[in-house]
């Protein structure tokens, strides 16, 4: 490959140059953004993967003061510094860079399960030019992170991915095709970053077919404290929300605005409905979960009406 282990950049994104080594199969693009999290558990979980050494890994390093590429004994990995990028600005950085054919998106708190890689490349194998979308799953954790991960997880634990009956992307766990990716969703790259649902919904559109590989595995380790949640949920939603308009033509838009007092009750019927299915929740975890779905309907409603403000800025 052009790049080698360790190589870091600095400065504007550089493309993908020019020379004669064929372009990967895959590329895998790991986002650190909040300053308290590090690389080191997935790139660890990457390590052990047969085969990653024909991989192109990439660490995309947001955090506040990063200062050199990241490593994990025999890893070839390449690290992006950017102290100023929100998590889709960085998704988008990284997807600029990577030269694989297919990129792969995942984060600090999502580790890999053994035989991640070996479920990606069949899945490739069998559907080229797909959208994948992995499992996750949950280890541990109190009530606010079984509540965090019922509201952005709910509908990808393997049990259910395996019934095929998902057609969503998990962002912590999903591939894209690189080519259609940049080809559909190029404005939204550049203003937004790789804000998942907005180009989900590109490439959906645009014929890529989105397939879910039960054997595509992350395991969630988390630790939220309850107001950081919510305040983080909000930002998340009023960014999600103030996006939307900002894409959407008038009437759209509109139908967005007026549409907003019903979220909450949407958001409850589906979030509560999905965690009473199986091994039910506490009244901890429901009471936490219950607080998600209006801190996010009061986030999206602000954003419909007065934009994201300053919410995108401050992913993480």
């Amino acid at each position: 490959m052009n790049r080698k282990a360790g190589d870091v950049d600095h400065g504007p994104d550089r493309g993908n140059p020019p020379g004669d080594d064929p372009v990967p199969d895959l590329s895998i693009v790991l986002i650190v953004r909040h300053p308290q999290e590090t690389p080191d558990a997935v790139l660890a979980a990457l390590a052990a993967e047969p085969g990653i050494e024909t991989v192109e890994v990439i660490v995309v390093d947001g955090r506040p003061g990063a200062t050199g590429p990241a490593t994990a004994g025999p890893l070839q990995v390449g690290t992006l510094l950017r102290a100023t990028g929100n998590m889709p600005r960085l998704k988008a950085e990284g997807a600029a860079w990577a030269l694989g054919a297919s990129l792969a998106f995942l984060e600090p708190k999502a580790i890999p399960v053994g035989g991640w890689l070996a479920a990606a490349r069949a899945a490739l194998a069998r559907h080229p030019g797909a959208a994948l979308g992995g499992a996750v799953s949950l280890a541990g954790g109190g009530a606010a992170d079984r509540a965090a991960y019922l509201f952005e997880y709910g509908a990808f634990p393997p049990e259910i991915v395996a019934q095929g009956t998902t057609t969503d992307l998990p962002g912590n766990n999903m591939i894209l095709p690189a080519k259609a990716l940049r080809r559909v969703c190029a404005d939204i790259l550049g203003e937004e970053g790789l804000n998942k649902p907005f180009c989900q919904e590109r490439l959906r559109a645009g014929g890529t077919a989105i397939i879910m590989v039960p054997g595509m595995q992350v395991g969630m380790v988390t630790c939220h404290r309850l107001p950081a949640l919510l305040a983080s949920r909000y930002r998340y939603a009023r960014c999600f929300g103030g996006t939307r308009a900002a894409l959407a033509g008038r009437s759209q838009r509109w139908r967005y605005r007026l549409g907003a007092p019903a979220v909450p009750v949407l958001l409850l019927a589906r979030h509560l409905a999905r965690a009473m299915r199986g091994r039910r929740p506490g009244l901890a975890t429901l009471t936490a979960l219950s607080a998600l779905c209006l801190a996010w309907s009061v986030g999206e409603a602000l954003g419909s009406w007065a934009g994201p403000g300053r919410s995108c800025e401050r992913l993480y």
